[in-house]
């Protein structure tokens, strides 16, 4: 939704890095899941990419490389849209929201906003389905 804000393509294959370890925590990369990492690639140009995921480097090492806050700040929205993808924010997402929190110095205050903006557009996304297959 926002990622295509992000210019630097070392800032885009970053955050693909983090949005696969976040897609993947719970052990199984959901059908929702694929569909939105296809989606961030499409988002930003990158269908062709030809992108290798390494399990080598760790949030803190991909975040570490980050110095632009508000490519920090989009990395945490997406990553929170992402984790309520499927409909189940399990302890391994929330795992990875939390250590991204505290990594980028998202408030409590900043982080329950987010939240709730996620959870509202998630409802919203469902009544616009709705509203297609109910005519």
């Amino acid at each position: 939704m926002f990622l295509h804000f992000i210019e630097s393509d070392e800032y885009k294959y970053a955050f693909l890095e983090i949005a696969h370890l976040a897609a993947k925590a719970d052990g199984f990369v959901s059908r929702n899941e694929e569909g939105a990492l296809r989606s961030f690639m499409a988002e930003m140009n990158m269908e062709d990419a030809g992108i290798e995921f390494s399990a080598n480097r760790s949030l803190e090492q991909i975040l570490g490389g980050i110095d632009d806050p508000r490519v920090k700040q989009i990395y945490f929205l997406e990553i929170l849209m992402l984790a309520f993808s499927d409909g189940n924010f399990n302890d391994d997402e929330k795992q990875i929201v939390k250590d991204m929190k505290r990594l980028i110095g998202v408030t409590d205050e900043a982080y329950a906003a987010c939240k709730n903006w996620v959870e509202r557009l998630d409802k919203l996304k469902v009544e616009g389905l709705k509203l297609i297959l109910e005519p």
